[in-house]
């Protein structure tokens, strides 16, 4: 029996002996396992720390050293070549988004049509924008972005702006309503990213001038140690509904009337306009190393640059009206020209281009080189046309062309203080073959003061033959088929700028021979003669005390009015107060800001050729134009109030933007643009 009992004890014993030695192996295999996945997490959170301490730097040729630590860079880009054509900047505050449209913002004001996004031409000559191959869209391309002038970022952390400036408070038929959003970050140092969104329009002060203009645009670029690429995508849509203007000046001029009740020209008449560009320019640069000690970086030394440009666009307009047989206003203001249909006009215009450009930028010696660069390339651009036809009883058309061109240029750099530049390019086959132009630029710099002091000079020499819808066109207003010789413009800039002092200066002179214009009826004409234009322009800003002078000027003169009509001076002085509410939170500028010009024919504008042209039937202008203002800094965001035209009907009521066309009347409106993003 207690050999029995012993047997049981000692199995039990067994049995508890491996049990236990199963547990203790088995917490022992869990400690390990838990100590190595606490030695992992360990080592891969010091690599994390580690790879988030160590500073992502932008590692390219492309931009300056001087500027790759700066929060946020951006630039415009040269299809022809892939390289900077200028450094621009990025300001928030509420000096600089005062004036918001950018005939205000870039320029001293220009003829448009009363309404924001409506067509508008900049006063200043050398400032006007021009369609490459499609006209329709000349009066509106201010307000949007070509490949060439839209921003190219690169940001050290994302940055987002968020801008409305509209009548709020006005009533639904009359507002006017202008939004912005931006939207930039990096996913790499190297690799940015850009979404764009504006519009521009309202209701209008009149009837039937309500405006749609919409910018929306995708654009990102790549900033390689030897790859660069700018790519992207740029639509613009404009939905306008004409008015043709009043009909009676007078109505404005000497009457109290509600401008709703003013009678206008057009009862029913609509523009309908698109344009689509998709494009990429990039290139790789090659290092070309004479020796196997040669230890010199991408960029530095003798470089040979490889590229390659491409852009398929399209453009469209379409403009259309209804004209009753009775209505004797209308059918007089097209000179009862009615060419296809006597009630009712459907013109539409298309434009498809597709362009492609392969060069080749050679450094023989050094990036900062006195002759830095030599380069050269080839284009081909096909472009289909699609047109209304005489001989088709107004049915439309296609007219293909194609057409090659070679371009050359060269340029330098001696330290600090001088930079030069040239690209001549010539037709070589095709619709614009025998067409030529030389651009140059040169910039002197001196540094008597810390920003030193810039004088750039420019020249441009363009002979060019008139577009194909200048030399062909029908429609049921208009029709013309001429045969124009090419154009001719010597063009000779310069401008002085001395940031320190807030004071910059400029000069213009224009030669042009077979100048084209739009005439009285606002068909295409062609100037024989030659055409001279000189204009020259001062900014200026300083203050005294607390009491700030923001003052631009421009003086203009044309050797033929009756072609170029330009207005002799015009002004635009934002005086104020300036104050700080809360030290680094708030402060508030209080004043005026005023606009004027002298007395000139200034340009009508007719909506079934879409063009601005000549009139001389009544000079407008010689009536200052007054905004009353409270312009607020609160940290980031910047917000205006403004009393638009604050002393309506002193000295007279001749508010006009353009002839038949008035200027904003008096209204309340209300801006802010606030930025996001991290210091």
């Amino acid at each position: 029996m207690s050999k029995h009992r012993y047997n049981i004890i000692k199995i039990t014993a067994g049995i508890a002996a491996l049990m236990a030695a199963v547990l203790c192996f088995n917490q022992s295999y869990a400690q390990k396992r838990n100590l190595t996945r606490a030695q992992r997490d360990s080592i891969e959170a010091v690599k994390d720390s580690i790879s988030n301490a160590k500073p992502m730097f932008l590692e390219s040729y492309y931009i300056p050293d001087s500027l790759k630590f700066k929060r946020i860079i951006l630039w415009n880009h040269d299809s022809y070549l892939n390289r900077i054509t200028g450094m621009l900047k990025q300001d928030t505050t509420y000096d600089y988004n005062f004036h918001f449209l950018p005939f205000t913002k870039n320029d001293i004001g220009a003829e448009y049509l009363g309404v924001a996004g409506s067509a508008a031409q900049s006063r200043n000559f050398f400032k006007r924008v021009k369609s490459e191959d499609f006209t329709p869209f000349d009066p509106y391309l201010i307000y949007s972005y070509s490949k060439e002038s839209h921003p190219f970022y690169n940001v050290k952390t994302p940055h987002t702006e968020l801008a409305y400036r509209g009548t709020i408070l006005a009533e639904r038929a009359k507002e006017e309503s202008n939004i912005h959003v931006l939207t930039t970050q990096n996913l790499s140092p190297a690799l940015n990213v850009t979404l764009l969104y504006d519009r521009w329009g309202g209701k209008g002060i009149l009837n039937k001038e309500s405006t749609d203009n919409r910018t929306f645009s995708f654009t990102s670029n790549y900033l390689g140690k030897r790859y660069v690429m700018h790519a992207g995508y740029i639509f613009q849509s404009i939905r306008r509904e004409e008015n043709g203007g009043v009909t009676d000046d007078t109505e404005i001029l000497d009457t109290l009337i509600n401008p709703r009740e003013v009678n206008y020209t057009l009862k029913e008449a609509y523009n309908r306009l698109k344009r689509n560009s998709i494009f990429l320019t990039h290139s790789y640069g090659i290092p070309i190393r004479f020796s196997k000690k040669d230890s010199s970086k991408v960029g530095e030394g003798t470089m040979a640059y490889l590229g390659h440009s491409f852009e398929f666009s399209t453009h469209y307009r379409k403009y259309t009206d209804n004209i009753s047989l009775t209505d004797s206003v209308a059918r007089n203001y097209f000179g009862n020209r009615f060419y296809i249909d006597p009630l009712a006009s459907s013109d539409s215009t298309r434009l498809n281009k597709i362009e492609n450009r392969f060069f080749i930028r050679l450094q023989p010696w050094a990036a900062d080189a006195i002759v830095s660069k030599l380069e050269g390339g080839v284009g081909h651009q096909y472009m289909s046309y699609f047109r209304q036809r005489q001989e088709l009883d107004g049915e439309g058309a296609n007219e293909r062309l194609n057409n090659t061109y070679a371009y050359f240029g060269a340029s330098g750099i001696f330290r600090k203080y001088f930079q030069w530049e040239g690209l001549g390019k010539i037709g070589l086959t095709g619709y614009c073959a025998g067409d030529f132009s030389v651009n140059a630029k040169a910039r002197f710099s001196a540094y008597p003061v810390r920003e030193g002091i810039h004088l750039t000079a420019r020249f441009r020499l363009e002979n060019k033959t008139p577009e194909p819808l200048e030399r062909y066109y029908y429609s049921n207003h208009f029709a013309w088929n001429n045969n124009y010789g090419r154009s001719t413009e010597t063009r000779i800039e310069g401008d002085l700028d001395i940031p320190a002092y807030k004071l910059k200066a400029t000069f213009g002179y224009s030669l042009i021979d077979n100048y084209i214009y739009y005439n009285n009826t606002g068909a295409v004409s062609q100037n024989n003669e030659l055409l001279n234009v000189m204009a020259a322009s001062l900014n200026f800003n300083f203050r005294l005390w607390q009491f700030h002078f923001h003052n631009r000027g421009l003086l203009q003169l044309t050797s033929n009015s009756s072609v170029l009509p330009l207005p002799l001076l015009t002004a635009n002085a934002r005086w104020f107060f300036q104050f700080v509410v809360v030290k680094n939170v708030m402060s508030i500028q209080l004043g005026a800001d005023m606009t004027y010009n002298t007395k000139y024919y200034a340009p009508a504008y007719n909506p079934a050729s879409g063009q601005f042209h000549v009139q001389n039937e009544r000079e407008i202008g010689n009536t200052p134009y007054i905004d009353l203002f409270a312009n607020i800094q609160w940290k980031k965001a910047a917000i205006f109030v403004k009393y638009l035209n604050a002393a309506q009907g002193w000295p007279t009521g001749d508010y006009f933007s353009a002839y038949h066309y008035t200027a904003p009347r008096t209204a309340i409106q209300f801006g802010i643009n606030w930025p996001f993003y991290i210091k």
